[in-house]
């Protein structure tokens, strides 16, 4: 029975039908077999395909740790280099201007007066000393509050006088300063009023140069801008504001870029910046100036034109090359070629041991001394 179980074959296997495998010609096998092995082929390729789709956390879930966290992008500057409008129909008219109030006068002494001895040093190194004056007019912007001992000796000096009033509003009793001898500073906003200029380098009377600054009118981010669109009416069709943020002290490298060195990135400094003078844009100042909580005041005219020209706004400001102006420098600035400082030549707390610089610092102010002295004792004029 086991004999006759052995040889024979189940019905299912006896039968003739040509979708038997087992009795099917052989070429219709190898056609099946074939289909299986393509269609398996096509079934993993899809199914590879939808796995590539599955998102990195969902396949790493199950793991404890936590993934790493990348750092946080540092901001740049937007891309706003395609608007350039260049002035063809004349030669350019530049200066030079700083910024002079009464605010720290200290007394009939000017020898004493360490800010008004800043300004006579930042002219005399644009007007008079070879390596760094300029071919620019050289203005210093005074308010009613500076004497005329003060005037008169910045006029002997060669610097241009230009009188203005202190710039209020109806409603900027909100303005308050953080520090006392910041008081006067929203007037410098009246540089924009000085239409006779097309554009200005204004720099802080704390200032020094190394170098000729004439060279950073030239610079691409130095050139005038159409304002880019906007709901608000009211603003200037055309802007100009180039300068750099500001370092947080004399540990960093040269140049400081964000993240190594400088206090944050979209904030300008402006004891350093190029402008281009408008009206429709001191109008605009001036609104801001006269609406409460528009701006954090306690940097007041450096707040107010950062968000004027905020880096998302309609007229974001340029950066310049770090090389053309740093404040609290160092010794490896001034080696690799820094052009101009923003710093006190009579103290500097935050230069630390960078004994060079400091000495560099102290010794304007009695070269320039000297020089006058010598100047002014042969009646010598200008060449």
């Amino acid at each position: 029975m086991l004999a006759s179980m052995a040889g024979s074959k189940p019905s299912w296997m006896k039968s003739s039908s040509p979708w038997n495998i087992f009795t099917s010609p052989r070429w219709i096998r190898l056609a099946l077999a074939t289909v299986v092995v393509v269609s398996t082929c096509i079934f993993l390729a899809v199914e590879t395909r939808a796995f590539d789709k599955i998102p990195m956390p969902a396949l790493i879930s199950h793991k404890s740790e936590e993934p790493k966290k990348e750092p946080l992008p540092v901001p740049t500057p937007p891309p706003y280099l395609d608007a350039n409008i260049t002035i063809t129909d004349r030669e350019e008219k530049l200066a030079y201007v700083t910024f002079l109030s009464g605010t720290v006068d200290a007394g009939d002494d000017l020898e004493e007066d360490k800010y008004f001895q800043a300004v006579r040093i930042l002219i005399w190194q644009l007007v008079h000393k070879a390596e760094t004056r300029t071919k620019h007019d050289v203005v210093v912007m005074v308010t009613p509050t500076v004497s005329q001992a003060r005037r008169d000796r910045l006029t002997k000096d060669s610097a241009i006088i230009h009188d203005v009033e202190f710039l209020h509003t109806p409603n900027d009793s909100w303005v308050h300063a953080a520090l006392h001898r910041w008081d006067d500073v929203m007037t410098k906003m009246r540089v924009w009023e000085m239409t006779q200029y097309d554009r200005i380098l204004m720099l802080d009377g704390d200032s020094m140069l190394l170098k000729s600054l004439d060279g950073v009118f030239d610079e691409q981010a130095a050139q005038l801008l159409a304002t880019k669109p906007s709901n608000n009416t009211n603003l200037p069709p055309t802007y100009l504001v180039a300068s750099n943020s500001e370092v947080w002290d004399s540990s960093h490298s040269f140049p400081p870029t964000h993240g190594t060195g400088l206090k944050g990135a979209g904030n300008m400094n402006a004891g350093f910046f190029i402008l281009a003078p408008s009206l429709p844009a001191f109008e605009y100042y001036k609104e801001l100036l006269n609406t409460p909580n528009s701006f954090d005041p306690r940097y007041p005219e450096q707040n107010l034109i950062n968000y004027a020209h905020r880096w998302d706004g309609p007229m974001p400001w340029r950066e310049l090359p770090y090389t053309w102006n740093l404040r609290c420098p160092n010794d490896n600035d001034i080696a690799n070629g820094l052009v101009s400082v923003h710093e006190k030549w009579w103290t500097q707390p935050y230069i630390y041991a960078n004994a060079k610089t400091k000495q560099w610092l102290l010794t304007r102010r009695w070269e320039m001394k000297g020089w006058y002295d010598a100047f002014e004792g042969a009646n010598l004029t200008r060449v």
